[in-house]
């Protein structure tokens, strides 16, 4: 499937720029985002094709190429539409049952996870349908994280099932993404933000990583960096502890946050910042969270528009001043949000700055199901996030995953072996559950999204 290109090469956005800029650093496999879906009902292969066909035609990052131009900078570009035909990897599976099945799917979600990319001849997409019987199917695809982010795959995931059904009625799919303008908009943000991001910018970032640099020259005693443990290469599989708040308790923790103004995401990142805070001597917390830069005319827009930047919280074991310091950390990193991966760095290094200092946490953050069902067209049953792949987490530090969705609220805390006991991670985990009234659940992969795993 090697397109023709369709015009001139281009800037990459802000966001793919830094994970453009990551990957080159960390020399690690191109990180992919997952959407898989359990089909149950009659499903109508031939409309598969075509709604895949449109979204493809309809949206630019499906169409994307990624290269180095001729001075080594990363540029991108459209190429043609791939033949519908060769769209779609559709298999037959001869498994003995449902389970076994679903076994497969989830083994083959897990290799994807590793499988290289070739962003410079071939699409930016791997689509994959697979079939147990006429009634149970499997729709999965991988697109890499430097072409669509967890937005994307929502809007993908919702106007792929328009536009089956839309294909099932004999009609032409039409939505407010038709001829998205990926490019164009990328375009404008970055000349209307570049002057910005080389000098108000800059000077904001600077300043916040001369604050985290002089915040980590006080290490620990508990937790984090403890003496003799290695932080270079890889990191190991990660100490992980799962936990959940059931329905009713996070109705009435959603009330509290709606009479105090504030959001469930900034009061679990407050509970997290006080535990990480009565568990160590740190002066402060940096926590790495996932930002979506898209403007409001660009929210139906499929591409790579969120990066992770970081928020400093200075130390503090009251629980209403870690609020209001979020709140207003996160402010004050929206209004800075756009600035290139170059002047980010420049910003992180200047001479005789060891770095940013201060890397202790990741945060990631979803709202509203990164799996639920779904009534789909044509009679179909649909099952969004099936087949989670048994995979082992990494971290560098603390990982801090929250999964909202209608029915609860699933935690995952990472932990790197090389700076965490499992004494601690078991203490920290305690603490933490304790204040936002959640319980553990059993060290499983399947923790991580409501329902039945199957």
């Amino acid at each position: 499937m090697t397109q023709q290109r369709t015009g001139g090469a281009s800037e990459l956005s802000y966001a793919q720029e830094h994970e453009y800029g990551r990957q080159q650093e960390k020399r690690q496999p191109m990180k992919v985002v997952q959407l898989s879906e359990r089909i149950e009902g009659p499903l109508d292969v031939r409309a598969l094709h075509r709604a895949l066909s449109t979204l493809v035609r309809m949206h630019e990052a499906l169409r994307l190429r990624v290269g180095p131009a001729s001075d080594g900078r990363p540029v991108q570009w459209l190429a043609d539409a791939p033949p519908p035909d060769g769209l779609l990897d559709a298999r037959r599976i001869k498994a003995r049952s449902p389970e076994q099945f679903g076994t497969y799917v989830a083994g083959v979600r897990a290799r994807a996870l590793s499988e290289p990319f070739d962003l410079t001849s071939r699409p930016p997409f791997r689509f994959r349908l697979f079939r147990y019987s006429e009634q149970l199917h499997a729709f999965t695809a991988d697109l890499p994280a430097l072409t669509a982010d967890l937005a994307s795959r929502s809007l993908f995931r919702g106007r792929l099932w328009e536009a089956y059904g839309a294909a099932l009625a004999g009609q032409d799919y039409v939505s407010d993404a038709e001829g998205d303008g990926l490019l164009a908009a990328i375009g404008q943000a970055r000349e209307k933000h570049a002057q910005r991001s080389a000098t108000v910018e800059h000077r904001y970032w600077s300043r916040k990583f001369e604050t985290m640099a002089a915040l980590s020259d006080n290490p620990p005693e508990d937790s984090g960096s403890r003496a003799g443990a290695p932080s270079d290469g890889p990191a190991p599989p990660a100490i992980t502890r799962f936990s959940f708040i059931p329905g009713p308790a996070v109705a009435s923790v959603q009330r509290s946050c709606r009479e105090a103004k504030v959001t469930f995401f900034q009061f679990a990142l407050a509970h997290f910042a006080r535990t990480f805070f009565l568990r160590t001597t740190r002066a402060g917390l940096a926590m790495t969270l996932p930002l979506d830069t898209r403007s409001a005319g660009e929210r139906a827009i499929v591409g790579k528009f969120s990066r992770g930047l970081p928020i400093l919280v200075e130390r503090s074991e009251e629980f209403t001043t870690l609020l209001r310091r979020i709140g207003s950390e996160l402010m004050q990193t929206m209004r800075h949000q756009h600035i290139s991966y170059a002047d980010l760095y420049r910003a992180q290094n200047l001479p005789g700055r060891a770095g940013g200092g201060l890397r202790e946490a990741t945060v990631r953050y979803t709202l509203h199901g990164e799996r639920f069902v779904d009534a789909g067209p044509g009679g179909l049953r649909v099952t969004h996030n099936a087949f989670a792949p048994h995979v082992s987490y990494t971290c560098d530090g603390i990982s801090f995953i929250i999964n909202e969705y209608g029915q609860g609220v699933t935690f995952v805390l990472c932990f790197d072996p090389r700076e965490f006991s499992v004494a601690q991670a078991d203490r920290f985990t305690a603490d933490l559950n304790s204040a936002l009234g959640a319980v553990a659940r059993p060290e499983s992969p399947w923790a991580v999204f409501p329902g039945d795993p199957s």
